[in-house]
């Protein structure tokens, strides 16, 4: 879900405070606060390596070239609302129904590979290799 409406008329509500889910009729489906959202970031995830690398296919095998790692710590709320706003993350409720039965598998927050570190206050390089 985004801040538009989806096919089931659920879209996001983004406030200073909170994310909520909400139904074009008004009803709101869930809601989260986001300072217990950053809480929870920060308890799973308290810093992150990324590392960036080039790929090549060589003979049927991929090959890496590590070229740069960067050490990412740290959100805020005020973070969160404004990449929940910019729509770098986004929700999904996933519900499956089989017909018979419905399966709650849980809420995800979902961000795009190249966006993530846009969800972290301290980024620091920790390693960057010349491509020469």
């Amino acid at each position: 879900m985004s801040l538009k409406p989806n096919s089931a008329g659920l879209f996001l509500e983004v406030t200073k405070v909170a994310i909520s889910v909400r139904h074009v009729s008004g009803e709101i489906v869930a809601s989260w606060c986001l300072q217990n959202l950053a809480d929870r970031f920060i308890k799973k995830i308290p810093a992150l390596i990324f590392v960036s690398a080039h790929t090549e296919e060589r003979a049927g095998k991929e090959y890496f070239h590590f070229y740069r790692a960067q050490l990412m710590k740290e959100t805020s709320p005020e973070l969160l609302e404004n990449q929940f706003k910019e729509e770098n993350i986004l929700v999904d409720l996933r519900l499956h129904d089989k017909g018979t039965s419905a399966r709650n598998h849980g809420t995800g927050f979902r961000v795009y590979e190249h966006k993530l570190p846009l969800l972290f206050k301290s980024i620091k390089d920790i390693c960057e290799i010349s491509s020469n």
